[in-house]
C-alpha cells in the first residue's frame, strides 16, 4: 500500500471521480459507455487509489488465461511521484494468481512512462503503429511475474 492512501476494487459510485482523473491525465479518456463495458467484464480488474478519501489514481486491466493485460492508469499530477501506480500496478498482479506475464501499451512519446513501467522490469517488446492514433504505442512486457 502506497504511504498516502489506500488501494481498493473500483465500485460504480467511482466511475464520475475516475473519470475526473482520467481527464486530467490522459489526452483520450474513456467514455463513460467504455468504462461501464470494461467495469461489467468478467475478465476486467479496476483498482483505485485513495488520498484522504478522495480518488486520485486508477488502474484498468483485464485477466486473460496467464497474462494480465494493463490497459489504463492514471495518477492525479499533484500526486505523482508517490508510489501509487507502483502500488496499484503490484496490487493488480497480487490479484491476478494465474498471471505469468504482464503486458501494456505506452505512446511512444511518453518517455516518462516508458522509463516508469522500465524500472518495474517492464521490456520493450514492440511497436502498434498509429496505436492511438495520432501516435504510435510502445508495447511492453513484464516476464515470469511469480
Amino acid at each position: 500500500m502506497p504511504p498516502e492512501g489506500v488501494i481498493r476494487e473500483m465500485l460504480p459510485s467511482d466511475l464520475t471521480r475516475v473519470m475526473r482523473v482520467d481527464a486530467a491525465c490522459l489526452p483520450t479518456p474513456w467514455s463513460e459507455a467504455v468504462w461501464r463495458t470494461e467495469l461489467s467484464s468478467p475478465l476486467g480488474l479496476h483498482l483505485v487509489a485513495e488520498a484522504g478519501g478522495v480518488v486520485v489514481a486508477q488502474l484498468g486491466a483485464k485477466r486473460i488465461l496467464d497474462e494480465l493485460h494493463v490497459t489504463t492508469v492514471a495518477v492525479l499530477p499533484e500526486h505523482r511521484r508517490r508510489g501509487l501506480a507502483t502500488a496499484l500496478i503490484h496490487h493488480a498482479l497480487k490479484r491476478s494468481p494465474a498471471a505469468r506475464n504482464a503486458v501494456l501499451e505506452v505512446r511512444s512519446g511518453n518517455s516518462g512512462a516508458r522509463a516508469f513501467y522500465a524500472r518495474l522490469g517492464f521490456g520493450e517488446a514492440g511497436v502498434r503503429p498509429r496505436y492511438y492514433g495520432d501516435e504510435d504505442a510502445v508495447v511492453m512486457t513484464l516476464k515470469n511475474v511469480r
